[in-house]
């Protein structure tokens, strides 16, 4: 199923348990142009994820080349790299050599592929994964407008639209807040 708006208003209250952060926030998240529901679900869940530290979603797709989403120091250094596709090992080994931490959104099928192939080349990888139910689950909150409610707690994010909770398990980032 494809995404049929062409952007995304989503409307964040964001509050963290750990680091006592209260934010409200709008942000516009424009789709790929033909990209699938699910796809768009990973890569907002991952932008989700990292709200905190305040990522930097691409502005096109860049199938490996360029992060789906980053976090950037103020020289542009990458700290976080993140996608939310198998990278090949090309792509891969750019990405781990460019950023500190490199962080892949994967459905299980892709995670189990690659998972212990890129743990032994790769030591600044993390998997975060997610299955094909929590995907459909997310998908269900789509919407044009997205009215969504965060509260980080310290391994997990809930995710509320009002009608609907989606509890996100979260991995330890090494990015901090700039």
């Amino acid at each position: 199923m494809q995404v049929v708006s062409k952007v995304i208003r989503l409307d964040l209250n964001y509050a963290s348990e750990v680091s006592h952060v209260y934010q409200k926030r709008t942000c516009y998240i424009a789709p790929y142009k033909t990209e699938l529901a699910e796809h768009f679900a990973r890569r907002l869940l991952a932008y989700l994820s990292f709200f905190e530290v305040s990522p930097q979603l691409a502005k096109a797709e860049g199938a490996g080349k360029t992060p789906d989403l980053y976090v950037s120091d103020a020289t542009d250094h990458i700290k976080l790299w993140c996608n939310v596709d198998l990278l090949s090992e090309k792509h891969m080994q750019r990405a781990s050599h460019q950023a500190d931490q490199v962080v892949l959104f994967l459905d299980e099928e892709d995670q189990r592929k690659v998972k212990s192939q890129y743990k032994q080349h790769f030591s600044n990888v993390q998997f975060h994964t997610l299955s094909h139910q929590q995907l459909l689950d997310f998908c269900s909150m789509l919407k044009s407008h997205m009215q969504l409610d965060l509260w980080r707690e310290d391994d997990k994010l809930l995710i509320t639209d009002g009608e609907q909770t989606f509890e996100l398990p979260l991995i330890q980032s090494t990015v901090t807040q700039h």
